[in-house]
C-alpha cells in the first residue's frame, strides 16, 4: 500500500471517530451545511443550471459564437462557443463555468483543447458574492467590492490567456449547425431533472465539507490556542470550503489584509468547489491537473494585481456602521457603477474585433 493511501485511510479513519464521540457536533455541523445549501446554494444555483444545460440547444448560441469568434480565438484560443462560458463563469460564479465547458464537450460544440483551456480560466466567483456578500456584507466596504471582483476577473483573463498559448491543439473551425426542430418541452424536463440530480451531489459534497471543517476546528482548539489557532483556522476552513473561509479571515484581519486573504481564497476557491468541478469533468478528456495548476497561479496572481492596485491608488476605508453578516445581506451596490464595468467590457470586445475585423480568424 501507498503512503498515499495510507494518509487517506487515516483521514477517513480520524473523520469517522469523529462522529462517533461528536455525535452532537456532527449533526449541527451537517445541518448548517444543508441549511446553506437549502437557502442560499439550491436557489441561486439552480435556474443557471437549468439554462445552462439548455443553451447548447438554442440557435441564438450559434450566433453569438459568430460574433465573437474573432475575439476569443486570438485572445484566449478558442471558438466563440468559449465567450459563452466565460461571460456566464464569470457572472453567475462557481460551477457554472465548468458545467458549461462540460455541457458544449457532451453536444460537440467544442473541441476537446478547447474544453482543457476553457476549464482554467472560466471558473471564478461571482460579483453577487465578492460585492455584495464578501465587501459588503463581511467586510462592511461596499466600494471595495468592485476592486476585489475586477482584480478576480483579470487574474482569470491573464489566466486563459496563458492556457490558450501552453494547451495545445485545435478549436472547432465551424460551428456545428443543428436543423432538426428540437423539442425543448422535453429538453427543458431533462435540463431540470440533470441540473436536480448535480446540484444534490453539491449538496452532499458541502454537507460533507462543513463537518470535516467542524473536525478540525475542535482539533485546533483541543491541541493549540491563541493566534496560531487563528491563522489555522483560516488556512484550514479556506483550503475546505471558500464562504467559511472568508468569514475567517475577515474576522481575523483588517480590510487590507483580508482583501488579500479573500482573493487568494477566491481564486483556489476551495477543495469543496474542486469536487464540485470534479463532478462535471468526470468521464470527460478534462485534466483536474491543470485546473488544479490554474487555481493555484490564480491564487498568488489576484492578490499581486490588489496590492499593485493598492499601491498607486489606495483605497478609502467606508465608516459604516457594523452589521450582523449571519443575517440576509442587503447592500446598495451602486447601478451605475455595474453599468460602467459591463460598458467598458463591452467596448474592449468591439475594440478587439475591429483590430480583427480585416483578418477573422475561426
Amino acid at each position: 500500500m501507498k503512503f498515499k493511501e495510507h494518509i487517506v485511510s487515516f483521514m477517513f479513519l480520524l473523520f469517522f471517530i469523529f462522529m462517533l464521540s461528536s455525535p452532537s457536533s456532527t449533526i449541527d455541523a451537517a445541518l448548517n451545511g444543508m441549511t446553506l445549501f437549502a437557502d442560499i446554494i439550491f436557489p441561486s444555483l439552480f435556474p443557471f443550471f437549468v439554462l445552462t444545460a439548455m443553451l447548447p440547444a438554442i440557435s441564438w448560441v450559434s450566433l453569438l459564437a459568430r460574433l465573437f469568434g474573432p475575439v476569443m480565438k486570438p485572445l484566449f484560443n478558442v471558438s466563440g462557443q468559449g465567450a459563452l462560458v466565460f461571460i456566464a463563469g464569470s457572472l453567475s460564479g462557481f460551477p457554472i463555468g465548468a458545467k458549461m465547458t462540460a455541457d458544449l464537450l457532451k453536444n460537440h460544440k467544442i473541441s476537446i483543447p478547447d474544453a482543457r483551456r476553457l476549464i482554467c480560466y472560466t471558473n471564478g466567483a461571482s460579483p453577487m458574492f465578492v460585492i455584495g456578500a464578501v465587501a459588503g456584507g463581511l467586510m462592511n466596504q461596499p466600494s471595495l467590492g468592485i476592486i476585489l471582483f475586477l482584480c478576480h476577473l483579470c487574474g482569470n483573463v491573464i489566466i486563459g490567456i496563458a492556457a490558450g498559448r501552453l494547451i495545445k491543439g485545435p478549436s472547432l473551425e465551424r460551428n456545428p449547425i443543428d436543423h432538426s426542430k428540437g423539442d425543448y418541452l422535453t429538453l427543458f424536463r431533462e435540463s431540470v431533472t440533470v441540473s436536480v440530480k448535480q446540484l444534490i451531489i453539491i449538496g452532499g459534497l458541502i454537507t460533507f465539507f462543513s463537518v470535516c471543517i467542524e473536525l478540525f476546528e475542535q482539533l485546533l482548539s483541543s491541541f493549540s490556542d491563541g493566534l496560531k489557532t487563528e491563522k489555522m483556522q483560516i488556512l484550514i476552513a479556506g483550503v475546505l470550503e471558500l464562504s467559511n473561509g472568508v468569514e475567517a479571515a475577515v474576522r481575523f484581519s483588517d480590510p487590507y489584509t483580508a482583501s488579500v486573504i479573500v482573493l487568494a481564497m477566491m481564486s483556489f476557491s476551495g477543495l469543496c468547489i474542486h469536487m464540485q468541478v470534479i463532478t462535471f469533468i468526470d468521464q470527460l478528456p478534462i485534466s483536474y491537473q491543470s485546473y488544479l495548476i490554474s487555481r493555484l497561479f490564480h491564487m498568488i496572481l489576484s492578490p499581486v494585481i490588489f496590492m499593485i492596485h493598492q499601491f498607486f491608488f489606495p483605497f478609502k476605508t467606508d465608516k459604516l456602521p457594523a452589521v450582523d453578516v449571519m443575517s440576509p445581506v442587503h447592500i446598495g451596490v451602486n447601478l451605475s457603477q455595474c453599468l460602467t464595468v459591463i460598458v467598458l467590457f463591452i467596448c474592449v470586445v468591439i475594440l478587439i474585433q475591429l483590430r480583427y475585423k480585416e483578418k477573422p480568424r475561426y
